[in-house]
């Protein structure tokens, strides 16, 4: 249908603007359909919340230049919508049923400001929500403007956490979208990793990426999370019991229904400066490859500490995310003899530090708690198992 080519090419012309790059990672990075995130604005009469105010605006400055039709605009989202908030608001808002008689106009009867409320939504859900997570894709537009250290994390001195944000020199950043931000208790204000920082670490530095494409003033915070029921429950644990008598140990544990595994290296070292040996200590997941979507890539979570058995403390632990092209990658979970052993790192540009904590005496039940809420769901069971 003709007036269906005149809407592909208003979209084109809507991602191509400099108003929607400008939010396209901040919406992505909302863990949950935008229009879903705009439903809770609904008591405030329909109105969008001010960092999407520029991109309605040229929506609605292209949509009239265009001269489409709001009717023709609304069959298309109802033909292309694929988590029913479209549906939802046609109802409620765009055609809303009479109360008298029951029956539906066939055309849009609502003001032109809601209906750019819902077309913003729904054009940020089709395209931004469709990006591959791509860790070359996120370093190249990354925008930081406070000091980094070589893997892209800032000292913090000053935050303030937030459930789906923190506050950092009178911003709020949204943490960045491969941040395991699950909370420990079912009531938690902060993510998991956030609430052992602030309970638990009186002493280093605390690192986190600061990228400004996720940055709003702080009185425009962003609350997207309600209460869910992600819990933590970490049994206690007696880290003696691990040994380290070789110069390298590897363990692998498998889930016999998924077919993902959980891998551990413990790798011996010797500081220099402290005249002492310590240990590093990684946790790797490694999902089965048959269960991830056929992309040219895989993602995997990838912890790491350095622990001091005669202080019986660690002095580092950090978050990153690896990524490892296909083939590599499933010679690597396969644990097999073909040059791909199953501790092979991704390339250091693809190894994506996420946050950092270092130059403090961390305890042996902080690095298991700061691995359990960092470890997507599934593999915390098996985390538990190297224990038990």
């Amino acid at each position: 249908m003709n007036w269906s080519n005149e809407i592909e090419q208003f979209f084109v012309a809507v991602q191509e603007s400099e108003e929607y790059k400008a939010v396209e990672y901040l919406s992505f990075s909302i863990r949950k359909s935008i229009l879903e995130y705009l439903e809770r604005f609904r008591l405030k009469d329909f109105i969008l919340p001010a960092f999407l105010c520029p991109l309605s605006k040229q929506i609605s400055k292209l949509f009239h230049e265009l001269n489409l039709s709001a009717d023709n605009m609304l069959a298309y989202m109802l033909e292309n919508d694929t988590n029913h908030w479209v549906y939802y608001y046609d109802s409620v808002l765009l055609r809303p049923v009479n109360t008298k008689d029951t029956n539906r106009s066939n055309t849009v009867l609502c003001e032109e400001n809601k209906f750019f409320f819902v077309l913003t939504g729904f054009i940020l859900d089709r395209f931004s929500k469709k990006r591959i997570l791509d860790i070359n894709e996120l370093c190249r537009q990354e925008q930081f403007v406070y000091p980094i250290n070589q893997y892209g994390l800032t000292k913090v001195s000053e935050i303030q956490f937030k459930r789906d944000s923190f506050i950092f020199d009178g911003k709020a950043y949204l943490y960045n979208i491969l941040t395991n931000i699950s909370v420990i208790n079912f009531t938690d204000e902060i993510p998991g990793f956030a609430k052992i920082i602030v309970d638990e670490i009186k002493d280093g530095d605390v690192l986190i990426r600061v990228d400004e494409r996720l940055a709003l003033p702080a009185d425009q915070i962003i609350n997207y999370s309600t209460l869910c029921f992600d819990k933590f429950r970490g049994p206690s644990f007696d880290f003696n019991n691990l040994t380290f008598d070789e110069t390298k140990t590897i363990i692998v544990h498998y889930d016999h229904e998924t077919y993902d595994k959980l891998l551990m290296v413990i790798k011996r070292d010797y500081d220099s400066v402290r005249n002492r040996s310590f240990f590093h200590i990684e946790v790797e997941t490694l999902p089965c490859p048959n269960s991830l979507c056929q992309t040219n890539h895989y993602l995997t979570t990838f912890l790491h500490g350095m622990f001091y058995p005669q202080d019986g403390c660690f002095v580092h632990i950090d978050c990153a995310v690896n990524q490892y092209e296909n083939v590599a990658y499933e010679k690597k979970y396969s644990d097999s003899s073909h040059g791909v052993p199953i501790d092979y790192h991704a390339e250091k540009k693809l190894h994506y530090k996420l946050w950092c904590i270092e130059n403090g005496k961390y305890s042996r039940t902080v690095w298991y708690k700061m691995i359990m809420v960092s470890l997507p769901n599934r593999f915390r069971s098996l985390f538990k198992e190297f224990f038990e």
